[in-house]
């Protein structure tokens, strides 16, 4: 856990490595991902928005390593440095995107598009085809039952694009793995992509 919903926040935490989920909870106990943060981005956006409070749960969900800025040397960053405030403001942009395409996603993909782009995302995020993801993690990310996601695991592995085997995650073809996911995921990267060819980043 990083931050309950609504919670103070008090350090900008920007991953290196790894995927921390922002989750909504439903009053019956239910749970679906908002939005996740990976190397590209940052925990703790309502800074910039002049907020002080966390936009929904942040959850680590797959493990990694994160720097933690202080809330007082964020902001000092935040008006000292111009290129800090465009860089920040490029990612809202394309984070804006991301949740955007991923409201449609969720209302328009069937369940086995939605893993496979969600699954190309963390392993981009993680900059590794191989990482620790269990099945339950993966339901309750994607608002989906774990049967559901044990069958799609079991249909990816038969198509040779992933290796599954109690949490430990590989995706063995990538391009198969892209065939199986919808358009979502070329959208949400692009946006990504063309904000760091602005900021020249590689």
């Amino acid at each position: 856990m990083i931050y309950e919903n609504e919670a103070h926040v008090t350090h900008a935490v920007f991953p290196e490595r790894g995927v921390v989920a922002i989750m909504a909870e439903m009053r019956d106990g239910r749970s679906v991902q908002q939005g996740s943060v990976g190397y590209e981005g940052f925990v703790g956006y309502a800074i910039v928005l002049g907020g002080g409070t966390a936009l929904g749960r942040s959850v680590v969900l797959v493990a990694g390593e994160a720097l933690w800025v202080p809330i007082a040397a964020f902001d000092q960053a935040l008006l000292r440095f111009m290129s800090v405030r465009d860089a920040m403001l490029r990612y809202g942009q394309a984070h804006t995107i991301e949740l955007m395409q991923l409201v449609a996603c969720s209302s328009l993909h069937p369940a086995d598009q939605r893993l496979s782009r969600w699954l190309l995302q963390t392993s981009d995020r993680m900059q590794a085809e191989s990482f620790y993801l269990t099945q339950d993690a993966m339901a309750k990310t994607l608002g989906l039952r774990r049967a559901t996601i044990n069958m799609i695991c079991g249909e990816l592995m038969d198509a040779g694009a992933i290796d599954y085997s109690r949490g430990n995650l590989t995706v063995t073809d990538r391009a198969k793995l892209e065939a199986r996911s919808c358009e979502c995921y070329d959208r949400i990267r692009q946006a990504y992509f063309s904000r760091q060819k602005q900021q020249g980043l590689p």
